[in-house]
């Protein structure tokens, strides 16, 4: 029997279709980290936008206006008031590298006679943190950092003006989505529809939730470095932040400049405050806000989070890091296992619980961007 490419479609139509779609997303790679930062500011915001109308009433569009105005105002506020605290605090750090390491050297000379079968693992530690190799590796680092830093910034900046662009019409534009159900694609669209929001949902709760708890552990921090006297409390609070996005592995990344900081400046004494401060927030992280807020949309074990990390940092560097655990809930939970649906089918794609109602007359809410 000859072969038929278009019989050959139509038996296969699926496989063909997700197969074009991940081709689309590997072309459009370069461009990823604006697409994944538009969707999460659009994400965020149309849940505040949700909460926003129910209280006030207001039409949806000056809702929008005024948050993204809100926004601008906090950026401005970082930039004039933050940034040039955090950039003293750390020039000061980098300054104070040669004396944090002396102290550290003395430490661990003193742990080594009183430990001497401690000894070779001392040294190679002490080789490892000697100036020059410390140094080196500092500023390969920093110049890499500094490179990602600009990419990130120019990301970021781009992204506000898209979501916001995308916000201020999103009724229409969720209404020409929906209406592509009855055009040629509609095959397309009923095949990767339902799939791509559900992925979208889960992603977007989950870093809604990251960064509700990495604020909560910010401030926290902020508070216990100030009351404990460490000095660079701004900088080491914005460490805090962008590691507590990375679950888990994150709180230990954080923890080094602290006790590094702390060691320069108090000693032993106020290493071991400040380790009893960071196991206190991360108790209360893991036994009051975990399970409030992640639990319901993770829900994943700790060690196998860290098992994820590792690979997902292998496959997919840092983007592997920060997409590994909630792409890894998406498929054990939603593609994996059976759904609940009586009938075993797809249920239909309904409108979010966050989008603002019919009295805005500027068409549906968004259908799964999730809510407040």
């Amino acid at each position: 029997m000859p072969f038929s490419i278009l019989d050959f479609a139509k038996t296969n139509r699926a496989v063909l279709i997700w197969a074009v779609f991940f081709a689309l997303i590997y072309t459009m790679r370069d461009m990823f980290g604006i697409f994944f930062l538009t969707f999460i500011m659009c994400f965020i915001t149309h849940g505040i936008t949700g909460k926003l109308y129910r209280f006030t009433k207001q039409r949806r569009k000056y809702l929008v206006i005024t948050l993204y105005l809100v926004l601008l105002l906090a950026i401005v506020a970082f930039f004039v008031y933050g940034f040039p605290k955090i950039y003293s605090e750390a020039k000061q750090f980098a300054t104070q590298l040669p004396a944090t390491l002396s102290n550290i050297e003395e430490n661990l000379d003193g742990i080594a006679r009183d430990n001497p079968s401690l000894d070779w693992p001392i040294e190679r530690l002490k080789e490892a943190l000697t100036l020059d190799a410390v140094i080196s590796k500092a500023w390969y680092l920093a110049v890499r950092g500094l490179e990602q830093a600009w990419h990130y910034v120019t990301w970021f900046f781009i992204a506000i003006l898209f979501s916001f662009l995308i916000m201020l019409d999103l009724p229409n534009l969720m209404q020409k989505f929906m209406a592509l159900r009855h055009s040629r694609a509609g095959e397309i669209y009923k095949e990767t529809a339902f799939s791509v929001i559900r992925f979208s949902q889960v992603v977007g709760e989950n870093f809604r939730a990251q960064i509700f708890i990495s604020l909560i552990n910010t401030l926290l921090t902020f508070i216990g470095l100030s009351i404990i006297g460490t000095g660079a409390t701004a900088l080491l609070s914005f460490v805090v932040f962008i590691c507590g996005l990375i679950p888990v592995l994150g709180v230990i990344i954080s923890s080094v400049p602290i006790m590094l900081v702390a060691l320069n400046t108090g000693g032993q004494n106020m290493v071991l405050a400040v380790v009893v401060l960071i196991v206190i927030i991360h108790l209360l992280e893991a036994y009051v806000l975990n399970p409030r807020i992640v639990s319901a949309v993770m829900h994943i074990n700790p060690v196998l989070t860290l098992m994820i990390l590792y690979v997902a940092h292998s496959i997919m560097g840092l983007w592997g890091m920060l997409l590994g655990v909630p792409i890894t809930v998406y498929f054990y939970r939603h593609v994996i296992q059976v759904p609940n649906a009586r009938n075993g089918k797809r249920p239909p794609i309904r409108p979010g619980p966050g989008g603002p109602g019919p009295a805005d007359a500027e068409g549906p809410p968004d259908p799964g961007l999730g809510g407040g």
